[in-house]
């Protein structure tokens, strides 16, 4: 039984990378592509998991990489070059990778798990998802308004990071029934920005970047505040981190 969770992660990064070589060498239909690659990789990390629909554990392990992939894909279709979509497939199969090989050590090789392993990933994949879920919700209001008006995409948009939020904070070992005014209150705060800032004369990208920024700092503060961590060499450190990638944004982003 061992053996087949340990095939299941192989067949987990080995699905991903197929599916984006079949959108870049072989130019397969791409909604088609995505759809059968989706399916697959949720199939494989359901059994990597075990289906348990009831279990808030479930549904942490199968939906941070599954919302990273959906999300990585909806970027995809706004790439132009090559080189760029190249890019995007090989970091985001090499993640989803590394995820699930910890999330096979957690669920059947507890011994050995590296400690954190799991928190840091979902963090990374978290607002990754956050920045992919932008420039696709962004881009698609550019491009397709009358299909995409603000009304529709803010709620979509609310989901999306409340479940980022939740995630983040149960890989934390955060218990969920304290968590859930904060990831409330942070998801209305993000969803909120991310509706002021489509009024502002920059492109999709850098919209995006800010949005990742606010929930990267959202979402590390509050981790911070529930594991006893919070201080203010912590606080610091954010704010100087906030402070420095919010002016390379502002500086390397083009005003129309």
């Amino acid at each position: 039984m061992i053996l087949l969770h340990r095939i299941t992660t192989f067949a987990i990064g080995a699905s991903a990378a197929l599916g984006f070589a079949a959108l870049l060498v072989l130019r397969l239909p791409p909604l088609l592509v995505m759809a059968v690659t989706f399916v697959v990789v949720a199939a494989l990390f359901v059994r990597l998991v075990g289906f348990a629909p009831k279990s808030f554990q479930f549904w942490m392990l199968c939906g941070t990489p599954l919302l990273f992939l959906l999300t990585s894909f909806a970027l995809m279709l706004f790439l132009e070059r090559s080189f760029a979509q190249a890019a995007l497939g090989a970091v985001v199969t090499l993640l989803t990778f590394a995820f699930a090989e910890h999330v096979f050590s957690y669920v059947h090789i507890p011994v050995n798990y590296e400690t954190y392993a799991i928190e840091n990933l979902s963090l990374v994949l978290n607002v990754a998802s956050v920045f992919f879920a932008s420039v696709a919700a962004f881009g698609t209001r550019v491009f397709l308004a009358e299909l995409a008006p603000l009304w529709l995409l803010a709620p979509a948009f609310f989901c999306i990071t409340l479940f980022v939020t939740f995630g983040t904070l149960w890989a934390s070992k955060v218990d969920a029934r304290g968590t859930r005014t904060f990831a409330l209150c942070g998801a209305l705060l993000v969803t909120e920005i991310f509706l002021a800032v489509t009024y502002l004369p920059t492109g999709f990208y850098t919209n995006a970047a800010f949005i990742a920024l606010v929930a990267y700092l959202f979402l590390g503060l509050t981790r911070a505040r529930f594991v006893e961590k919070l201080s203010r060499p912590v606080v610091r450190r954010y704010v100087v981190t906030g402070v420095v990638l919010l002016t390379f944004i502002l500086g390397t982003s083009q005003w129309t």
